[in-house]
């Protein structure tokens, strides 16, 4: 999956009292880009409490960090109320700009 992928099917993914979506990324070039390698993972509440860096080096190594699912679905739908993120890539774009410089 690529990142505009897991941007875009946000979703699709349904948080439970067991477990919480996280998305991690691959950097091109030292940021997140819309085509990047992406991975949803399913993680347990304990291990959601770990530091992002340890469940990438123990569940998807050369992956980094990009967003919780909830934080991201959160934002999208702040976003489709703004008539300037109608697109799906200006929606992605920003979402990225979230992760790298706000989150």
């Amino acid at each position: 999956m690529i990142l505009s992928q897991a941007i875009i099917n946000c979703m699709d993914y349904k948080d439970t009292e067991e477990s919480m979506y996280s998305i991690y990324a691959k950097r091109i070039n030292g940021k997140f880009q819309p085509d990047s390698e992406a991975l949803v993972l399913k993680l347990t509440f304990e291990e959601m409490e770990m530091k992002s860096i340890k469940v990438a080096e123990e569940k998807c190594p050369g992956f980094d960090y990009f967003l919780e699912m909830f934080v991201l679905k959160d934002f999208y739908e702040d976003l489709l109320k703004h008539e300037e993120f109608k697109s799906d890539t200006k929606k992605i774009e920003r979402i990225i700009y979230y992760a790298e410089f706000d989150a």
